[in-house]
């Protein structure tokens, strides 16, 4: 386009109301040919010399309309939005003024004032649909900007200029070089895009070094790149033909822009050729093209399509040697507003930019997911922060991941149109935590922490010096703890005579979507020989041996304990209280002793690792002196509870397990593979580990059990919390 000059005569000796008049008239007019002309940096220049005129109530109105209209199509969202409210206060007779007003709002991300002129149009033009449509916008706006996904948008500041710079494609097949679009210093030609206010746009190319630094960007060759504007380049998966677009002023009838192929070969360039099927009435531009080069999806306003601009697709025909007539990709990708920069990924999906869609202002980027060949699924929005308040297009991916580049005008940028790139951070997982001696609280150095996981994982490291475990990184590219994942985690330590404990950490990545740290600790017991050790309740019928139902669950604690501890050997002690016969009670405690193991050897352990011993009343907790000073009888009641017990203690590691015995791996595994359970047992609800018997006397419940008979201990109460917690990154 050529810069449009208007002469404006004078003429000597008219009054000044005639000159004025004329002068106004003549203003109007050549500002109207400069807005047909597409020439809106001189069209605003001539519009406003128009007003200075004191033009008439109903044309200052449609003035500063237009006016508004070049600021909105040279991207100018804060002008545009001060002259569509000028022309709206000025009694502007067609409600556009009211819509594009709401559309400018938005790409300025005032959405409450978006939505209040929406819905002021909507209920002036209620059978417009954009009213409506731009109702959903201003909402969904809202709700995608306070919901921000994971992408990381960053200004390729290395690449921008204050000029535009937009449309990045990758350019061999390593992808570390890019051409881009740009009306920056040094484009072929001296002409100014009156549209724009700029220079005519070239593309051109960069390369990236191996310090990850782009070349300063140099304009692509003639007979690419022209005097017209050249931009919107794509290639096809050789990287041997790019498709770009060129613009070219057609004599009365502005700038008309097609699709042209050219070759590349070493370090040349063929003539560019433009593609058969375009006509000269229509706008072609925006190149895309499908993995195999058989199909090209471009954006059109030819006839047919559902409103503005349309994205179409031809196919190539290998034996004539050309492309096919023109396709609509249909409504389900097409609106009554624009559909443009289309781009092919490459697991075929087709992302492209709109503003006919609900979106947060401007174009925005969404994704349609490949269906079958040439055929998308329903458009769905890429979200913040990939798209903004302003127009957001021209997005590529490297190959299969997840990063890329983009184009936008939102605020913040150098220029008008900045390069961004864009990258999906992984979600990364972290288990770590600290093995702590129970008793000294110090940090185990040697201790094994092991991770199963419902994936069929099974990993297990050794703690630090100061307890301390993590899996996080495995290798260079992978992890210990992945995605949509259930772990069951464990600690031992019975090498260095700690008791294994049926203490277990239950974490799930299934359903996280953020990087997250999660912290379980352990504490574990290390036994002195003789130490009398508590473990849950094991309850008897009255005055006898037999054991109670629900005793076998207290006793299943030991079966865990001896299976996850292959070598220990202990000794099973039951007392009385001091009510009854010493003698009989003496007899009972060893009977109920004997009960004990003879359950456990019947579990599978062997009976050379059990010693029942009865002690009757002769290990009192609590005195018959302390128990006899408390007047009411529900207190009395509760001190014999706590004499009433069965109590095991460590008599050496040193057993030598015959045949195959379960390990306390065996015992993970099951818990977190298969959920099987060795007959009869049952964890623990507590999940705590093992209590010195004389440190429970001040933390046993009461209980109302009568007589040194009726031995029933009361539960212990649980001393780890067995909570796995969770930690952001």
């Amino acid at each position: 386009m050529k810069r449009l000059k208007s002469t404006i005569n004078s003429i000597l000796l008219v009054s000044i109301i005639t000159i004025s008049a004329s002068a106004q008239k003549a203003f109007i007019r050549s500002g109207d040919k400069a807005f047909q002309s597409m020439e809106y940096f001189t069209a605003i220049d001539i519009y406003k010399k128009a007003l200075t005129q004191n033009p008439k109530k109903e044309e200052k109105a449609r003035i500063l309309f237009q006016i508004a209209e070049c600021y909105r199509l040279t991207g100018d969202t804060k002008h545009a939005a001060q002259e569509y409210q000028q022309a709206i206060k000025s009694n502007y007779d067609d409600a556009v003024a009211v819509l594009y007003l709401a559309d400018e709002q938005m790409m300025e991300a005032k959405y409450d004032d978006a939505l209040s002129s929406y819905q002021q149009y909507a209920q002036k033009v209620p059978t417009d649909p954009r009213g409506a449509n731009g109702i959903k916008s201003a909402q969904l706006a809202q709700q995608l900007s306070a919901a921000p996904t994971r992408y990381v948008v960053t200004n390729m500041a290395q690449l921008n200029t204050k000029y535009e710079d937009f449309s990045p494609a990758y350019a061999d097949k390593r992808m570390d070089e890019l051409t881009f679009t740009s009306t920056r210093p040094g484009t072929m030609g001296d002409k100014v895009d009156d549209g724009l206010g700029q220079n005519f746009s070239d593309i051109f190319d960069t390369k990236l070094d191996k310090n990850g630094k782009f070349s300063a960007p140099l304009p692509l060759p003639a007979p690419i790149n022209t005097p017209d504007n050249e931009g919107s380049a794509t290639f096809d998966k050789t990287f041997k033909t790019m498709y770009f677009t060129r613009c070219a002023d057609v004599k009365n009838k502005g700038s008309k822009c097609k699709i042209y192929s050219v070759q590349h070969r070493g370090n040349n360039w063929s003539d560019p050729v433009l593609l058969n099927f375009q006509v000269d009435t229509v706008t072609y531009g925006h190149p895309a093209v499908t993995g195999d080069g058989n199909t090209i999806v471009f954006t059109s306003d030819m006839p047919g399509g559902q409103g503005g601009f349309d994205l179409w697709m031809s196919q190539y025909n290998k034996k004539t040697k050309s492309w096919g007539n023109p396709e609509n990709l249909g409504t389900a990708i097409n609106t009554p507003g624009n559909e443009e920069y289309p781009y092919i990924h490459a697991d075929g999906s087709l992302y492209y930019s709109s503003d006919g869609l609900p979106g947060m202002g401007g174009l925005d980027v969404f994704h349609a997911a490949l269906l079958s060949d040439n055929k998308w699924g329903n458009p769905s929005n890429m979200g913040s922060p990939i798209n903004s308040e302003g127009d957001d297009f021209g997005i590529i991916f490297q190959g299969n991941t997840s990063r890329g580049y983009l184009s936008s005008n939102r605020p913040g940028g150098k220029g008008s149109d900045d390069i961004y790139s864009f990258y999906l951070p992984p979600i990364l997982f972290v288990m770590e935590g600290t093995v702590y001696d129970i008793d000294s609280h110090r940090g185990i150095n040697g201790a094994t922490v092991r991770m199963v996981g419902s994936d069929g994982s099974d990993v297990s490291q050794k703690t630090d010096t100061g307890g301390h475990y993590m899996f996080g990184a495995l290798g260079a590219n992978d992890r210990y703890v992945k995605q949509n994942t259930s772990y069951i985690i464990s600690a031992g330590a019975t090498s260095l005579h700690y008791l294994a404990s049926n203490e277990k950490g239950n974490v799930t990545t299934v359903g996280k979507t953020e990087s997250e740290t999660f912290e379980k600790d352990f504490q574990l017991k290390k036994p002195k020989v003789g130490e009398s050790i508590h473990f849950p309740a094991v309850l008897y019928a009255l005055g006898s041996a037999a054991l109670r139902p629900e005793s076998k669950d207290s006793l299943n604690y030991l079966v865990r304990l001896l299976n996850n501890n292959p070598t220990l050997k202990i000794e099973l002690d039951a007392h009385t209280d001091q009510q009854g016969n010493p003698k009989a009670n003496i007899k009972l405690s060893q009977a109920r002793a004997q009960s004990c193991v003879s359950y456990l050897i019947s579990q599978g352990i062997d009976s050379a690792r059990l010693t029942p011993k009865g002690w009757g009343q002769t290990k009192l907790i609590v005195s018959t002196n302390e128990i006899m000073a408390q007047k009411d009888k529900k207190k009395r009641d509760s001190l014999y509870q706590i004499n009433r017990r069965t109590v095991f203690q460590v008599l050496s590691w040193d057993y030598v397990p015959k045949g195959h015995v379960m390990t306390a791996e065996d015992s993970m595994k099951m818990d977190a593979g298969k959920h099987a359970k060795v007959s009869g047992q049952e964890a623990d609800s507590s999940g705590s580990a093992p209590i010195p018997a004389e440190d429970m006397q001040q933390n046993q419940a009461p209980a109302n059990n009568k007589g040194g008979n009726n031995n029933k201990p009361a539960t212990t109460p649980s001393q780890n919390n067995n909570a796995v917690k969770p930690k952001s990154h």
